[in-house]
């Protein structure tokens, strides 16, 4: 080998640029096949150095509301009355290439024109990711960024909408303003006096909502709703610990307590927990969050509760996954959805197998422990929306595609609240379905 090679060679080692954890292929799903991060704490660590921050403190304490405080008085005797609660959820909404966020609006307005009052969804649960920018775009855009990619899309739909964080509504790295824009606009100072509130409630524009924090429990008369901030993380979701601390958790732990001494004096009300980042996941562009997992899993068996179905976004496609686990001596099955599918595009759907094959739902997850499966059930590598329906005896779940010309449900699943078991789930099809993406993004 001559010299001039033998420099040739050193440089290219030296100039080589390093492999950046997180932004390698994802791995072809096998049976079982792992729904959480490959990657080793040390590189997660490393990947998210720099995004994720102190989570801001609740304007009141416990940050705890009612549905009044959303819908108002009277729509939530009516809701009562009526004998169920039905809200839309979705993640994911802002700008992206290509973007869906103003026809998935449109298709959620529809519902609101359902035959029967009582079907008419009461709010809309963001499951976060608001909106989008980059940081190498001005790092003033992000407060800027809210009125075309929320509220110009949904000038018409005129259900209330509250909101969980998402990682690029936080993200300190596109903007270390990130987290003051969203509570700007999510969790605002009410009016002073009642006609300053009534006059901004009356307003023809959408007013900003008044949530009492970027993690909260909503109280309503069929459920109790716990929306979680999982951070600014770019591939896994942060609930407590380091630079995030523990107020979150402590409060997550201290709702789930009073929870359970609730349903020991008799009311049994659904619980819901909604996240941004999926503990599961086995598409969308990102894997499930196994770190973040065991922290939920620690409030459940510290307060003995856990919740009957889990919502999230951040992967770019609809999955829905069952888990079978017991916590305080009840076997529950759990639905852990994702709908990651509220508008930013494009879809990244669920990969096919190392042999090319597209995936068979069910699709069985590497146990965690003997007690603790979990399994892929469904999955839409298309856009779409949920409608959650809740009584006093069952929880139902529906996804409602975008692009199906359709308002049947594509996918839904029912649990129920006194047996915890799921009594009904929409059986596997084959893919691409009527709406679904044609072909995989790579």
């Amino acid at each position: 080998m001559s010299k001039d090679h033998s420099i040739h060679i050193e440089r290219m080692k030296l100039h080589q640029p390093a492999r950046v954890p997180g932004h390698a292929a994802e791995p072809f799903l096998r049976d079982p096949a792992d729904f959480g991060s490959s990657l080793t704490r040390e590189e997660l660590d490393l990947s998210q150095a720099g995004q994720i921050i102190p989570i801001p403190v609740p304007k009141r304490n416990p940050p705890v509301m009612e549905l009044a405080e959303i819908v108002g008085a009277q729509h939530e005797v009516e809701i009562r009355q009526s004998g169920q609660l039905v809200f839309h959820a979705a993640g994911d909404t802002g700008f992206g290439a290509p973007w869906e966020i103003d026809l998935v609006a449109q298709v959620m307005a529809m519902d609101l024109h359902r035959p029967n009052p009582a079907d008419h969804p009461a709010f809309f649960l963001h499951l976060g990711d608001v909106i989008y920018n980059h940081h190498f775009q001005s790092p003033d855009l992000k407060a800027k960024m809210y009125e075309p990619q929320f509220y110009v899309p949904y000038g018409n739909y005129p259900a209330k909408i509250i909101a969980i964080p998402g990682n690029h509504d936080s993200n300190p790295q596109e903007d270390p303003a990130s987290i003051d824009a969203f509570q700007a606009n999510f969790c605002a100072t009410p009016p002073a006096s009642d006609a300053g509130l009534t006059e901004l409630l009356q307003s023809p524009h959408r007013p900003p909502m008044f949530q009492p924090g970027v993690y909260f429990r909503l109280d309503t008369p069929f459920a109790h709703i716990i929306g979680l901030f999982s951070n600014g993380g770019e591939l896994e979701g942060v609930i407590r610990g380091g630079v995030a601390g523990d107020a979150q958790w402590n409060f997550l732990v201290e709702q789930l307590t009073e929870i359970k001494a609730a349903r020991a004096a008799g009311t049994r009300l659904a619980l819901i927990l909604a996240l941004h980042h999926p503990p599961f996941s086995g598409g969308g562009g990102h894997t499930g969050s196994p770190s973040m997992l065991a922290d939920l899993d620690a409030a459940f068996a510290a307060a003995g509760v856990a919740p009957d179905a889990v919502l999230s976004g951040h992967a770019h496609v609809y999955q829905r996954f069952t888990r079978a686990v017991t916590f305080a001596g009840i076997t529950m099955e759990v639905p852990y959805i994702v709908a990651g599918t509220g508008g930013h595009g494009p879809i990244q759907p669920v990969k096919p197998t190392f042999e090319r094959q597209p995936v068979r739902a069910p699709l069985q997850g590497k146990a965690t422990a003997p007690d603790d499966l979990h399994s892929l059930r469904q999955f839409f590598n298309g856009f779409g929306h949920l409608i959650l329906t809740v009584t006093n005896r069952i929880l139902t779940i529906d996804l409602i595609g975008t692009h199906t010309h359709s308002h049947q449900a594509v996918d839904s699943v029912t649990v129920d609240l006194a047996t915890n078991k799921i009594t009904h789930e929409t059986p596997p099809f084959s893919h691409p379905a009527p709406g679904e993406a044609q072909r995989a993004v790579r």
